[in-house]
């Protein structure tokens, strides 16, 4: 017989082995995944596993491993601060898009300019940005009492149609390049990588420092009670003084910050210019969405499951080029490492108990 008991206890332990069953679990699928699809699949589970500390390639790979986990961290712990409250905001992928054309607007606002000076400026249009694109649903939900979650999802594509248009019209670059793109902004205002030749730029550093200033306010401020209030008890909110419209208009404010943040960013580090939304919108804020929970919505654990789904996607799509398989395998890969870390949460709150101590637990209880 098996039981499942309440912990009385968290350790680290109780946190660190849902996390070691979920990489089996991964490897055990990727292993079945890969037998059916490649002809050596013990090397590939072991490359896809490996693949970032390969000598030869190390500091490539690492840089990428930390530049999308950059990216996916600091849009998850944005969104973490209005799920604490039960604020759905699902529209960061929108917001993300928003603040790469916040950003870019700032730079044709200002002339184009050419000093590395701007740069501060160029990355607050694209925060500014993400605000503004997050305020329609916090106003909707403010004023009208509209479902936060529908709206914010539905802004995703509206904010995909501008990016589609200025990159086609008002904004359109070289029109001999083969997709709809912009002019590239001035070369001193794309951030520069810190160890050259690699995907760790400086922008992973910003994202850093502004996931750490959350993690601050989430955890040693009087909002972050809030939040916590709101959460458990969201009628309390009320008797303990707080705003839930306040805690609604904050949460999204933030969150909106975070993508807009990430969307400047991008913008500066990764591309240099706008691209129309097929080959610019990878998907960074639906995926930072399942990242938050990942991460148990607490700061710490979101960047640490930003790293893993990092980490193993690096290896996956590693695998899936140089084995020649299907290009679905790094995302069936990715996407088993989301499901098993989901299925093997509950293990970190309950522990399982097999037979005689089980039969004995149900007589007593």
């Amino acid at each position: 017989m098996i039981r499942l008991v309440p912990r009385s206890h968290f350790g680290v332990w109780s946190t660190v082995f849902p996390l070691l069953i979920a990489l089996g679990l991964t490897v055990v699928v990727g292993f079945v995944v890969l037998l059916a699809m490649s002809e050596q699949p013990l090397s590939d589970i072991w490359t896809l596993l490996t693949y970032p500390w390969q000598a030869r390639t190390a500091s490539v790979q690492w840089g990428f491993v930390l530049q999308k986990t950059s990216y996916l961290a600091v849009i998850a712990v944005g969104l973490s601060i209005g799920f604490r409250a039960n604020v759905w905001n699902i529209g960061a992928e929108g917001q993300f898009a928003f603040g790469s054309i916040a950003a870019f607007a700032g730079y044709l606002l200002c002339g184009m300019p050419d000093t590395v000076w701007f740069l501060p400026v160029m990355l607050a249009f694209g925060v500014a940005g993400g605000v503004l694109w997050a305020l329609i649903p916090a106003a909707l939900r403010v004023i009208a009492n509209t479902n936060e979650l529908l709206t914010s999802l539905m802004l995703v594509y509206v904010a995909a149609n501008v990016l589609n248009y200025v990159t086609t019209g008002p904004w359109k670059g070289d029109p001999k390049a083969g997709q709809a793109e912009s002019d590239p902004i001035h070369q001193s205002l794309q951030i520069v990588s810190i160890i050259e030749r690699t995907d760790l730029h400086w922008g992973v550093v910003i994202s850093g420092g502004a996931i750490v200033a959350l993690a601050l306010v989430v955890l040693f401020t009087i909002f972050g009670y809030s939040l916590r209030v709101a959460q458990n008890t969201p009628r309390a909110q009320r008797f303990a003084g707080f705003s839930p419209n306040m805690t609604i208009w904050l949460s999204f404010i933030i969150s909106g910050a975070m993508a807009g943040l990430a969307g400047a960013i991008y913008l500066s580090a990764e591309t240099g210019k706008l691209i129309q939304s097929e080959n610019y919108l990878n998907g960074l804020g639906f995926t930072a969405i399942v990242i938050a929970f990942l991460g148990r919505l607490h700061p710490f654990g979101i960047v640490a499951a930003a790293f893993l789904i990092s980490y193993v996607n690096v290896g996956a799509t590693y695998v899936q080029s140089a084995s020649g398989v299907d290009d679905a395998v790094a995302d069936l890969v990715q996407v088993t490492a989301l499901f098993a870390v989901l299925g093997t949460a509950f293990l970190s709150r309950y522990r399982v108990v097999f037979g005689a101590q089980a039969i004995l637990g149900e007589r007593t209880a």
